[in-house]
């Protein structure tokens, strides 16, 4: 049987969720819809106002598919092989109409204010202890700006070849008395891909599959929301097969990762020292199967992923070492419960994830102390998404950490609670303006007088391209 490459419907897909013109969950229901990909991607930019009714009508999805056999359908027969110096027709395989490398990005302004102190201002994820003195602060931001570049078309066999490299500028802080905005630049994705019909293989730097998906904000883009209170999220070198059924409703990952438990000392250097993960001798590895379920124009996805590896606590001036296991497991799901309501979120368990900002962003004590085997962590979150109209958007969400308390020595953060509600409104496909409000809640072991709440407003106006 002839194995055929990645359909044009789910590369342009591919293209559009790294351009955040859709959501990484409308490009899930977008591959699982199969051979129905390109109905599905119509709908989607119909419902978000990216074409008019009149051009989805005009677009006639159904007849539309352009796959490989009927751009050679479409190809005048011919009685021999091409002439030499014949100009290559776009669709034929390797062809140089066919490759395509496009820039994209989103320019994005926030403005904000915290009415308590906070790990971070722009992006608060918990709040410090309680302090006698003034703690709230206003400030505007462009540093979580994000550019890309990606590549397609080329082909190697039956498969076709992709990438993406994305940088934003939440790099740090250049050290200068008047650096505060000149921000430097950061490596958020660079991988490659190769696409069958039914098979992926990719290396580099990209999203996990454990734990995958983000609440919606862009508020918190450069960091997903609820980092540190029940969003694990990381981008980690890798290298990962993918398998899909054909009817697209079955998609299994497996990867073997960077060690890394996120343990690294919070100090600019030049130079990678081994640390707990590292020392582990092993790449981390990744699984996830997720099932989708179509209903009318949409779809319904459960995934259940999971994660281990294995690290070596070694500390300065403490003799031994301790080896220990980073695992977690987690359920992830999208249910769209009505054209206007849709409901997602995450649930997870595990130990040493601190490289996925799980127990609270804590991964492992010093040898001596509390968590020296790992720090044993569960929460989620969870996020009801409201629709009413094609430029209108609302989204609910609640998010929670809760290290386990025997594995935390005193002071260490806890609990970490998360809640927002924002609002976001499509000028045109792209611009865009949000709103949106958060609150943080955040206990530190064995210390209730420093426990804190605090609150975060933040303004956004974007330009996609």
């Amino acid at each position: 049987m002839r194995s055929l490459a990645q359909s044009p419907a789910e590369e342009l897909a591919r293209v559009l969720r790294d351009r955040q013109v859709i959501t990484a969950i409308e490009f899930d229901r977008i591959i699982a819809a199969g051979s129905d990909g390109t109905q599905q991607l119509a709908v989607i930019l119909r419902d978000k106002g990216v074409i008019s009714v009149s051009e989805f009508a005009s677009l006639n999805p159904g007849s539309q598919r352009r796959g490989p056999e009927a751009v050679a359908a479409a190809r005048p027969a011919s009685s021999g092989p091409a002439m030499a110096g014949q100009p290559q027709k776009a669709g034929d395989p390797g062809s140089d109409a066919d490759r395509k490398l496009k820039f994209y990005g989103t320019l994005l302004f926030n403005a904000f204010f915290n009415d308590q102190g906070s790990n971070s201002v722009d992006i608060p994820a918990s709040a410090t202890p309680k302090s006698p003195n003034p703690q709230d602060n206003f400030g505007a931001t462009a540093r979580q700006t994000r550019l890309g570049l990606s590549f397609s078309g080329l082909k190697a066999g039956n498969a076709n070849v992709s990438g993406t490299v994305e940088v934003d500028f939440f790099g740090g802080i250049v050290g200068l008395s008047n650096g505060i905005d000149m921000n430097i630049v950061r490596m958020r994705l660079a991988y490659g891909r190769m696409d069958w019909k039914r098979f992926a293989i990719e290396a580099g730097q990209d999203w996990t599959i454990f734990s995958p998906l983000n609440p919606t904000s862009f508020a918190a883009f450069a960091v997903p929301e609820f980092s540190g209170s029940g969003n694990l999220w990381m981008r980690i070198p890798q290298i990962r097969a993918e398998w899909k059924n054909d009817g697209g409703n079955v998609l299994w990952q497996i990867a073997a990762l960077d060690p890394n438990i996120g343990d690294n000392p919070a100090t600019y250097s030049i130079a990678r020292v081994p640390r707990a993960g590292e020392l582990g001798r092993l790449p981390a590895v990744e699984t996830r199967l997720a099932l989708s379920r179509q209903f009318d124009d949409r779809t319904a996805t459960v995934g259940l992923s999971a994660h281990w590896g294995t690290a070596k606590n070694t500390t300065p001036g403490v003799p031994g070492s301790r080896t220990f296991e980073s695992w977690g497991a987690s359920v992830d799901y999208n249910l769209p419960i009505t054209k206007l309501v849709n409901i997602s979120g995450e649930a997870f368990a595990g130990r040493a994830l601190g490289i996925f900002s799980g127990g609270v962003t804590q991964s492992v004590f010093p040898l001596g102390q509390p968590g020296a085997n790992g720090v044993g962590t569960r929460g989620g979150w969870l996020q009801v998404q409201f629709n009413p109209t094609k430029k209108w958007q609302s989204n609910t969400a609640y998010g929670i950490d809760l290290p386990d308390l025997s594995n935390l020595p005193t002071g260490s953060r806890s609990k970490d609670q998360n809640y927002m509600t924002n609002i976001i409104y499509h000028v045109s496909p792209n611009v865009i303006f949000a709103l949106e409000w958060r609150r943080f809640l955040t206990n530190y072991r064995n210390q209730p007088l420093s426990n804190n709440i605090g609150d975060h407003f933040n303004l956004a106006a974007a330009y996609t391209f």
